[in-house]
């Protein structure tokens, strides 16, 4: 089963081709071809709902340009999916998807990316020198996201109970029907409201992160 990538806005040959038509294009393909749901699919499926809300979606956030004589914001582990409500509410998604083996994909674990998602909480790990302090977070909420082809795997209700009771992050399952919130997220308690505010004021620096490449499988 060949990869291709593909970049959204280029149609074939090279055209260029309206954004969203092209959006919607590879989301039907996904979705009527029941293609693999990796981690680019999950991104595409994810972001269809989530644009309802009207806010700025980034991907693959992990340095700002330099901001003024600041320096610049850093990031890691990266952060899949950004998400800036209209209210100023900033969440991060940590997402999972099917790879590669052999000639299938497998899913990931129940707990794949629990130990990412936990760094969100305290991310950004290096920010512009500045007179606030610098420890904290920007994100008021953390979701981790799993997709789900067939049936939930066996470990889920613990995980889910576990994520709950023990931590802040949310999570939220993306099958080709749409997408469903398991776990809501809870504030986030390392949320440092001068650096969210530095963040939000030199949002610019981020904007070229929207410009995405998929990575999907074809059939």
């Amino acid at each position: 089963m060949p990869r291709r990538r593909t970049t959204v806005g280029v149609g074939a040959f090279g055209r260029p081709i309206s954004k969203d038509l092209h959006e919607w294009e590879i989301l039907h393909r996904i979705i009527d071809n029941k293609q693999p749901l990796t981690e680019d699919a999950v991104f595409l499926l994810l972001y269809q709902v989530l644009k309802r809300n009207q806010g700025t979606i980034l991907k693959c956030v992990r340095s700002s340009k330099v901001v003024e004589d600041y320096g610049y914001f850093y990031f890691t582990p990266d952060i899949d999916l950004l998400e800036v409500r209209k209210n100023g509410t900033i969440v991060g998604y940590e997402l999972k998807g099917y790879k590669k083996s052999g000639r299938g994909y497998t899913s990931p674990s129940y707990y794949a990316g629990l130990d990412e998602a936990l760094a969100y909480l305290i991310n950004p790990a290096g920010i512009p020198s500045s007179e606030a302090s610098s420890t904290g977070s920007i994100f008021d909420y953390v979701y981790l996201v799993h997709p789900f082809q067939e049936a939930f795997p066996s470990g889920l209700e613990p995980f889910a109970e576990l994520l709950n009771r023990c931590t802040p992050i949310g999570l939220i399952a993306v099958t080709y029907s749409g997408t469903r919130e398991i776990v809501k997220a809870k504030r986030n308690p390392f949320l440092n409201e001068d650096v969210k505010r530095q963040f939000l004021n030199h949002f610019d620096a981020f904007r070229s992160a929207f410009e995405y490449r998929l990575n999907l499988a074809q059939r």
